[in-house]
C-alpha cells in the first residue's frame, strides 16, 4: 500500500515539475544566511538538537508555496539548512566557510545534495545522520491549535505567524512537531519585495519551538536570518530532509516514506529560468 502511494505520489510530483520546468511547489524564493541559536527545551527530547546548547550556523529560504501574487493568502515556507556539530559540539570550519562563501561553498553544497553526494544520512531508511554532515528542515505556514498544527494555513504576511514541520519526527522514543515562530518585530506582507525590504533593516527573528503531537509548544532557541536577500539567481540550492536529516531526528510515520519519493521525482527535473526581485531571469531553486 504504501508503495503504491508513494510511486502514484512520484508521477504526480514528476509530472508537476515538468510542467512547471523545475520545482512543483516554491517556484520562486529569497535566500539569507541563518544562525540558529539553541538553548535546549525545558523538557529534554531524547535528542540533542532539542535538548543542548549550540551554534549552528548556515542559509535559509522563504518562498511562496504556489507562486500565486500578492495579495492572495499562499502557504509560505520556511527551509533551513546547516552544518551539523561535531563531537565537540562546534559546526566546525566547514560550516563557516559555507556562510562566509554563500555563492561557492554552499552553491557547490547544493549541487552535491542534488546528486546525493552527501547522502549519509538516510533518515527514512533508519540511518541516523552522522554529525558534521548537512541537516536540512523544511517547514511552511500551519494552525497554532492541536487540530490545526496538522493543517497547511494559506498566510497573507511573512510575520507573525507559525511555520510548522507539519509531520512528525521521532525522538527519544517518542514523537514531536517543530516549528518557527515570526516575531511581530518584523511584520512583513507576504511580497518577496517587501521581505527583501525588510531583511535589509534588521534580522528576521523566529523562536524555535518543538511540542508533541498534543502537547504545548515548547522553545528550544532562536533562529535568525540575515540580509541582504539573494535571489535564486546567487545560490541554486534544493532542500531535501529526509537525505539530510537532523541527528536523533528521524522522519516518522508512512506519510514521510510516502513523501520522499516525491522529494526524488521533483528533483530529477532541471529547473527553468524564472523572474527574480529585479525583473531578470533567473534560475529557480
Amino acid at each position: 500500500m504504501t508503495s503504491a502511494v508513494r510511486a502514484g505520489l512520484a508521477a504526480v510530483f514528476g509530472t508537476a515539475a515538468r510542467i512547471r520546468r523545475g520545482r512543483p511547489l516554491h517556484p520562486v524564493g529569497l535566500l539569507f544566511d541563518a544562525a540558529l541559536h539553541l538553548h535546549g527545551a525545558p523538557s529534554p527530547r531524547g535528542a540533542a538538537f532539542l535538548d543542548e546548547a549550540m551554534e549552528l550556523h548556515g542559509i535559509a529560504r522563504l518562498s511562496r508555496s504556489a507562486g500565486l501574487p500578492h495579495p492572495s493568502p499562499d502557504v509560505l515556507g520556511l527551509a533551513v539548512r546547516w552544518r551539523q556539530p561535531t563531537p565537540g559540539g562546534t559546526a566546525g570550519a566547514e560550516d563557516r566557510a559555507g556562510t562566509e562563501n554563500r555563492a561557492g561553498t554552499e552553491n557547490r553544497a547544493g549541487t552535491e545534495n542534488r546528486a546525493g553526494a552527501e547522502g549519509a544520512g538516510k533518515a527514512a531508511s533508519g540511518v541516523e545522520a552522522a554529525p558534521g554532515t548537512t541537516a536540512e528542515l523544511l517547514l511552511a505556514t500551519t494552525g497554532r491549535t492541536v487540530p490545526g498544527r496538522r493543517l497547511l494555513r494559506p498566510a497573507v504576511r511573512w510575520a507573525p505567524g507559525l511555520y510548522g514541520s507539519l509531520l512528525p519526527y521521532g525522538a527519544g522514543g517518542g514523537r514531536v512537531l517543530l516549528g518557527a515562530v515570526a516575531r511581530p518585530s518584523w511584520a512583513s506582507p507576504a511580497r518577496l519585495g517587501a521581505l527583501a525590504r525588510v531583511a535589509a533593516a534588521r534580522p528576521l527573528m523566529f523562536d524555535l519551538v518543538v511540542a508533541s503531537p498534543t502537547g504545548p509548544w515548547e522553545r528550544f532557541g532562536v533562529l535568525e536570518l540575515t540580509g541582504p536577500a539573494r535571489t535564486d539567481a546567487d545560490e541554486p540550492v534544493r532542500f531535501d530532509p529526509l537525505r539530510h536529516p537532523i541527528t536523533g531526528l528521524e522522519p516518522a510515520g508512512w506519510i514521510q516514506r510516502v513523501r520522499e519519493g516525491a522529494y526524488a521525482a521533483a528533483q530529477r527535473v532541471p529547473d527553468a529560468e524564472s523572474v527574480g526581485l529585479s525583473g531578470r531571469r533567473v534560475r529557480s531553486v
